[in-house]
């Protein structure tokens, strides 16, 4: 094998044997906890989550790529898990509220897994729960009504506690997710 060709094999051994990244003890100590609209129009809070494993990734339904490859990895790994899938909640956060209205949020999710439960409110509470996990997002208009929205892709994870456990960086397959939530779940009882 070519010395290039080694190296780049190599990086993608690393990259691929790296499936998840550990939130710092600092941060992993926190217990998140927020209040938004779900796609049926009715308030959600986390904290009646407590006793899952829940999945946050915040994106926009009007996204090209980065949200769909997620949002399906978020979704296979549920439904791989069969059974144990009612132990984990999966979560989508949108970063577009003014687009992302609680009926079309209902329709991008159906697409995936109605088990899933899409998230909106007003700009300052997405906000207010971006800042909570750290995540940043950008509206970038190329004209008066098209846009995109930069946007953190990672998939956090909060324990059944409600802490922040750990967070798998885009483009992990859904065997990665799935065999985390399957440890997560062994060692929660």
């Amino acid at each position: 094998m070519p010395p290039l060709l080694r190296v780049a094999f190599a990086s993608v051994v690393l990259a691929l044997s790296i499936s998840i990244v550990p939130v710092p003890a600092s941060a992993s100590n926190l217990e998140i906890d927020f209040s938004l609209t779900d796609h049926h129009g009715k308030t959600f809070r986390l904290q009646d989550q407590r006793g899952k494993i829940v999945l946050v990734f915040f994106g926009y339904t009007l996204c090209p790529d980065v949200c769909p490859i997620e949002v399906q990895h978020m979704s296979t790994a549920l439904k791989r898990l069969g059974q144990d899938s009612t132990r984990v909640r999966g979560l989508f956060v949108t970063v577009d509220p003014d687009h992302d209205t609680p009926e079309v949020l209902a329709q991008y999710v159906s697409y995936f897994d109605n088990a899933l439960v899409g998230l909106t409110g007003t700009r300052q509470q997405i906000a207010e729960v971006a800042k909570m996990f750290r995540v940043v997002y950008q509206k970038n208009s190329r004209s008066s009504n098209q846009y995109t929205m930069d946007h953190t892709a990672n998939l956090f994870v909060i324990d059944q506690n409600g802490k922040l456990s750990t967070i798998v960086p885009f483009g992990f397959p859904a065997a990665h997710i799935e065999n985390l939530l399957r440890d997560m779940i062994a060692a929660g009882g």
